[in-house]
């Protein structure tokens, strides 16, 4: 549903409006007309897999993949971890290599583990805008903002994978390597056998923001003080746009999604 409200006031030489407007977005897909339980998006990265899955009775595209626990610290909890007790990679994963959750409990991190890991759709989309007039002088300002959404960061999973021929972000420098160095950012390698960068919550973050879109300031000349015999009036300003933005997410721009 949808609302907007909006108020004029002042009187004389000042004058002033207000407006707000919000949209609440509920996203739930209710049938798949298809043979399949669900209907995945397009593979991506070096795992080669999708995002996102559409499944009945959840949010259309949401965020699919595995659960994280940190990184493993030593050779000893990798031993003892009843995550990968039966897994036929264990010998291949290292200190420094992600934790993935064996979330159906079978000793095994494989497919069966992936699980929706956020909606990419806002729950509510806002804006407020405001204006003043005063002797001449004119102020405008558009305030938008979402919140209730997720977003993939794929340019910070290709920034930190080693793999990719491209320059790293600098949360790489922290990373792993050694006990206790991190447990966020794991170790460096170009054999990547752990899957340390596939589709996960490693790289799902809030997308939610508050920002000023558009900023004017004006002043109004009238004819009279500039010589014109005219009646027009010059109106000079100054605008600015995306002013400032409030968010969490690490990544260029959570308007843009990236």
């Amino acid at each position: 549903w949808e609302f907007e409200v909006s108020y004029q006031g002042g009187k004389k030489a000042f004058t002033y409006n207000i407006a707000a407007n919000a949209t609440v977005i509920k996203n739930k897909v209710t049938k798949l007309y298809s043979a399949n339980t669900y209907i995945g998006s397009s593979s991506y990265g070096r795992q080669n897999q999708e995002i996102s899955r559409t499944y009945e009775g959840q949010p259309i595209a949401s965020f699919y993949g595995w659960k994280t626990a940190g990184l493993y610290q030593n050779q000893a909890q990798i031993d003892s971890d009843p995550y990968i007790s039966k897994d036929g990679r264990k010998d291949n994963i290292k200190p420094g290599d992600v934790r993935f959750v064996d979330v159906n409990g079978d000793g095994a991190i494989t497919e069966a583990d992936r699980v929706y890991l956020g909606d990419p759709n806002p729950r509510l989309q806002y804006g407020l805008q405001a204006g003043a007039n005063y002797k001449g002088f004119d102020l405008s300002l558009s305030f938008t903002g979402v919140a209730g959404v997720k977003l993939y960061n794929a340019d910070k999973m290709q920034g930190l994978d080693p793999t990719y021929s491209y320059n790293y972000y600098a949360e790489e420098l922290p990373r792993w390597h050694g006990e206790g160095t991190s447990n966020s950012v794991p170790r460096m390698t170009l054999s990547d056998n752990n899957g340390n960068y596939r589709t996960s919550d490693r790289f799902i973050e809030s997308g939610n923001y508050f920002t000023l879109r558009n900023a004017a300031l004006g002043y109004t000349i009238p004819s009279h003080l500039w010589g014109s015999k005219s009646s027009t009036n010059i109106r000079v300003y100054v605008a600015g746009q995306n002013m400032f933005i409030i968010t969490n997410y690490s990544g260029l721009n959570p308007a843009l999604g990236y």
